[in-house]
């Protein structure tokens, strides 16, 4: 769809749009460019360390490529280019029209209208445990070195001051966290926001993961979703919900969307059900 001509310390390279993300990585790298596609504006000045020049290949192409701006990176160029290319015919053909028409004058606008263009979007749900690490206080008010940890049948009662927390975290990042996810182009091209949340079943409080998407996964890009998730569980968001302590009686507790154990899941909404119907038969809940 696109070529894009990208220099760098003397060596260049063409490279053709769509391209596989793990592939770009790999061309990036031939030339000595070790920085992340979502990091390379698409700018041709010649103070640039990392010079970029988007052609089209037909006039439609060479159109949109005018609405590039020097704000937008590789890695969104990228995407946009997978997206068009899995839109239905007749949803190409509006597209085209509506950059043909100037109906749309940046690549935002192109991206807006081709999600509009598709079907109505989707809603899916991932769940996974929550754990309560509890640092109680001695009677001189020092805290343990060791806190108690508890599982989401302790946090239940703390539900909304632990939703306070997540609002309080997601106030940090005026990008929606979806903007960091780094999976396959037809993944990356459905998925719209993420927000992260609580659900309580039957008293026992689980994390709840919300999934704006265009079009469902298919199941690979679930599968990499899922791992995403788990990343940011671990080492992301989670890792940032970590840091905000909420008192209770016993002293200061912290939550988390992730531990190391065995019995942590990162599950869709289906396999949730069949998870809590699992636990009622075995007696557990």
């Amino acid at each position: 769809m696109f070529t894009a001509i990208i220099e760098n310390e003397g060596n260049t390279l063409v490279m053709e749009f769509p391209c596989k993300r793990y592939l770009m990585a790999d061309h990036l790298g031939s030339i000595g460019i070790r920085k992340p596609a979502h990091e390379i504006k698409c700018m041709d000045e010649e103070e640039e360390p990392i010079k970029v020049k988007i052609i089209g290949n037909n006039e439609f192409e060479k159109r949109l490529a005018l609405l590039i701006s020097p704000t937008d990176t590789l890695s969104l160029v990228n995407t946009m280019c997978e997206f068009y290319q899995n839109l239905s015919y007749q949803n190409r053909l509006d597209a085209m029209e509506a950059v043909m028409s100037g109906k749309v004058s940046s690549i935002a606008e192109f991206d807006k209208f081709m999600l509009e263009s598709r079907m109505e979007d989707t809603t899916e749900y991932f769940y996974c445990p929550l754990v309560a690490n509890v640092y109680s206080r001695d009677e001189y008010g020092n805290m343990e070195e060791y806190p108690d940890e508890y599982d989401g049948s302790y946090l239940a009662p703390y539900e909304e001051r632990i939703r306070d927390l997540i609002r309080l975290e997601d106030a940090r990042d005026e990008d929606n966290l979806a903007a960091y996810f780094d999976g396959s182009n037809g993944a990356v091209g459905k998925l719209k926001e993420v927000h992260f949340s609580t659900q309580n079943v039957d008293g026992v409080l689980y994390g709840c993961i919300r999934a704006e998407l265009t079009a469902p996964f298919t199941a690979d890009e679930e599968a990499e979703f899922k791992d995403w998730l788990e990343g940011q569980c671990s080492d992301g968001y989670g890792e940032g919900l970590e840091q905000r302590s909420i008192r209770v009686e016993d002293g200061d507790m912290y939550v988390s969307f992730w531990h190391g154990g065995d019995d942590w899941f990162m599950l869709n909404g289906d396999e949730f059900d069949e998870y809590l119907s699992d636990q009622k038969m075995g007696g557990i809940e």
